[in-house]
């Protein structure tokens, strides 16, 4: 998070909406919740405290953190990792015994059946096994000691020492800098690690009761009505294969989540430019990618970004089979003759290598496309995937005009496809051939591939296809996007175009840019003045001569991206913040409402205590609270798009 006033403001606003006013022990508890770093030093006895604003602006994400916990392990998972919430981190022991001991038991009226179903759901061994996912996931870590000390400590204890014991105190010339920042790299590297060896410290399941079955090591146990089996002694931990560590201290990962907060833009992205069933497609891609991304963006200190490969790769057979059977890949694909596309581009193996050219140019594509690739016109490209459009492409082909794609390769003008609207399209058969749906899926990947934004790239031929994600492109044309839409509302279509021709061209005068935009040139000058005001356009001076005169100056005007972002940026901070402070001031003029909700007597029953007039504050007041935070939400997407992501 950057160390700016507006960022510093909303962190301590986040701070006191969640814990309120701290007391005599607030230092523990912002230390509890890792929302401040400390460092000893030993030499003068003396304690060092800095703000974790990273951990502060996390809280706000809270809502959405516990989404993706329950929409993939469930309601239990989702009140661990609450309970986690409250209690910044914890000894796995603590965390379950509290989940048990706050945890509803069945009605009075429940069967037997049920409360022992009830037991096997929130036994311990069930809590051991989602604890479990989520640590194999990363989306909770083990806290070490390096966990509560700010990175810059941390780099300057190990530099500090590295120095000391290895270079006699400083380095001389070139090559020790470079040996002395090598060795840093991997001593911060090694630490970095040490916590990813938790399940050396888990035992192995418990087996009670008598092997009487042969099988697994459980006694053989009466089958209920429902498939449920009925529970002989103490099986807390029969179908479970770990048992963690009781004192195994853990806490979330942030930047784990970032990761899925993420994905999960741009599986919404995918959505809106290609169809639902290929959205699903690619937030399954992106999931079985996510194991192999720590974090968005890498470390310099600690990560050699230069010699970083392009990430991990999947194959569509690696695809096909890790994919939920729940999405129908035969839906939402459109159908043209192969004689009216040309896929070879696409299906050509990129380089492995990082690219380094521009975003907004087009992918190189280097060498020959294999076997495989050149027979893969079998797999109709779909024409337009969105599923708003409903249409079946026919085989005829128009007889006016030229070919689309020549023999020869030359791209001529091309020529509109015969569509066939039907007032409702006949829905498609689930593929039952494994072959089959290895062929729909890889055109849903082409289409991924296909689109302006590139959501996808092939490296390679493996499995019927080799593709990865590059992440750094896809969040340069989500920054893009936003940035149009920003300023396309404030400076209207004039401004909208104004930037994005000066994004395109670089630095021009008023004269050539009025000429280019069809704009006069009064009008330009008048748009580029309020632009430059907002700090959306700037412009340099170039003078002819010594005297600097206006007559003789040339002025460019140029749109520098990364300034505007980073202008956005604290726009967004300081939106969020007055919205907190809104939020404070609504809940204080309805002080005397809110305070009854808080009685014990009237908490559970608050609609048969308050009167109508009561009923109807309380609502104004949630109904402030939910615009309020609704708001918030959505500009932290904002600040992932401009910021983390």
């Amino acid at each position: 998070l950057p160390q700016s006033k507006d960022a510093v403001q909303l962190c301590a606003l986040l701070v006191d909406e969640t814990y309120g006013e701290l007391t005599s022990h607030g230092l523990i508890v912002l230390i509890q919740q890792n929302l401040v770093y400390y460092c000893e030093d030993d030499d003068s006895q003396t304690t060092y405290y800095e703000a974790n604003q990273g951990a502060a602006y996390a809280l706000i994400r809270s809502g959405k953190i516990l989404e993706v916990v329950e929409s993939r392990y469930g309601d239990v998972a989702r009140e661990l990792v609450q309970n986690l919430f409250l209690m910044g981190h914890a000894k796995v022991g603590d965390l379950i015994d509290s989940y048990l001991r706050n945890r509803k038991p069945p009605t009075n009226g429940a069967s037997n059946t049920l409360a022992e179903l009830d037991a096997q759901q929130h036994s311990p061994a069930r809590l051991d096994s989602i604890l479990c996912k989520l640590l194999e996931a990363t989306l909770l870590q083990p806290a070490t000691h390096l966990s509560f000390r700010s990175p810059d400590d941390t780099y300057n204890e190990v530099e500090q020492k590295l120095l000391r014991d290895e270079f006699s105190g400083s380095t001389k010339g070139t090559k020790q800098k470079e040996q002395l920042k090598s060795r840093i790299r991997e001593t911060l590297e090694s630490m970095r690690s040490e916590g990813q060896n938790w399940k050396l410290k888990c035992s192995k399941r418990k087996f009670d009761g008598e092997l009487s079955n042969g099988t697994n090591g459980s006694a053989k146990r009466r089958r209920f009505s429902n498939g449920s089996f009925a529970v002989n002694g103490n099986h807390a931990h029969d179908d479970e294969s770990l048992r963690l560590d009781r004192d195994l201290v853990i806490r979330i990962n942030y930047e784990k989540f970032t990761v899925t907060l993420r994905n999960m833009r741009l599986v919404e992205l995918a959505h809106t430019r290609i169809g639902e069933t290929t959205s699903h497609v690619y937030s399954e891609l992106l999931r079985l990618l996510e194991e192999y991304i720590p974090r968005c963006r890498p470390d310099p200190r600690i990560d050699n970004i230069e010699e970083l490969p392009d990430g991990p790769t999947i194959t569509t057979v690696e695809l096909a089979a890790g994919m939920s059977s729940s999405i129908n890949v035969a839906v939402g694909i459109g159908k043209a003759p192969s004689d009216k596309i040309n896929i070879s581009r696409i299906l050509k193996s990129q380089s492995s290598k990082r690219r380094h050219s521009d975003a907004g140019s087009e992918a190189e594509v280097e060498g020959e496309a294999s076997a495989d690739e050149e027979g893969s016109d079998e797999y109709a490209l779909p024409l337009n995937g969105n599923r708003r459009s409903n249409f079946v492409v026919g085989d005829e082909s128009d007889s006016h005009g030229e070919e689309a794609f020549a023999p020869d390769g030359t791209i001529h003008a091309p020529k509109r496809a015969k569509v066939t609207f039907q007032e409702k399209l006949p829905k498609p058969a689930e593929p039952e051939n494994p072959q089959d749906v290895v062929a729909l899926l890889k055109s849903h990947l082409i289409l991924l591939a296909a689109d302006e934004y590139r959501f996808l790239r092939r490296c390679g031929s493996r499995g019927h296809g080799e593709w990865t994600v590059d992440f750094d492109r896809l969040v340069h044309y989500l920054q893009q996007s936003e940035l149009d839409s920003v300023i396309l509302e404030n400076f209207d279509v004039a401004g909208h175009r104004l930037a994005r021709m000066m994004r395109k061209m670089g630095k021009m005068d008023e004269k050539h840019l009025s000429a280019m935009a069809l704009m006069k040139q009064k009008d330009v000058r008048t748009k580029l003045a309020e632009m430059q005001m907002a700090g959306m356009a700037d412009v340099q001076e170039v003078p002819k001569d010594a005297s600097r005169a206006n007559n003789r100056t040339i002025f460019l005007w140029h749109f520098d991206s990364e300034r505007v972002s980073s202008i956005i940026l604290q726009n967004v901070y300081k939106t969020m913040s007055r919205c907190f402070q809104r939020l404070e001031i609504e809940r204080r003029r309805a002080d005397g409402i809110l305070s009854l909700t808080e009685r014990s007597d009237v908490r559970d029953h608050v609609e048969e205590a308050f009167s109508a007039n009561q009923m109807k504050m309380l609502r104004e007041i949630r109904s402030k609270e939910d615009k309020l935070l609704g708001q918030v939400g959505r500009l932290d997407e904002l600040v992932g798009t401009f910021g983390e992501y």
